[in-house]
């Protein structure tokens, strides 16, 4: 028995080589408790400092993309169907600017035009249903969408 205990011991000291601790401090003067008490909290993250090279060589892998949710505003072919794409384009970025993004994508022999970069369909509906006077016919599709900038260090 005691060597069991011995071996565990010894590898929970390994494992906790590898760990890399941060400690972050909250400031809750935002947030009343019950009794109104107000006070600062710890919270301290440990990780193994690989996990952030691996999540960033993710990235790079997937060319800044992940799997997400767009609005397409416009779809279509022919022989006008890449100035309309380039004008829908253009109507979406006068009216509600490059904050959420859009995108031309043309996929033989379709024009596509995909607004936004959402983690969740339901923030993709609600951005929908915020564009619907201005372009009517557009829908909730899945895509690669880009990794917001402030999520990347």
């Amino acid at each position: 028995m005691k060597p069991l205990l011995t071996i565990l011991f010894l590898f929970s000291l390994i494992l906790s080589s590898f760990a890399q601790t941060e400690t972050f401090e909250l400031d809750d003067s935002g947030i009343v408790s019950g009794n109104n008490r107000i006070g600062n909290g710890t919270i301290t993250i440990t990780q193994d400092p690989r996990l952030r090279q691996i999540i960033k060589r993710h990235i790079e892998v997937n060319n800044n993309k992940f799997d997400g949710w767009r609005v397409q505003i416009y779809f279509g072919s022919g022989q006008n169907a890449m100035t309309q794409a380039q004008n829908a384009k253009r109507k979406f970025l006068i009216r509600y600017g490059n904050k959420n993004g859009a995108y031309i994508i043309y996929d033989s022999p379709f024009f596509k035009v995909r607004a936004g970069d959402f983690r969740t369909k339901a923030e993709a509906l609600f951005f929908k249903t915020q564009i619907d006077k201005t372009f009517p016919q557009s829908w909730v599709i899945k895509d690669k969408v880009y990794y917001p900038i402030e999520s990347i260090e």
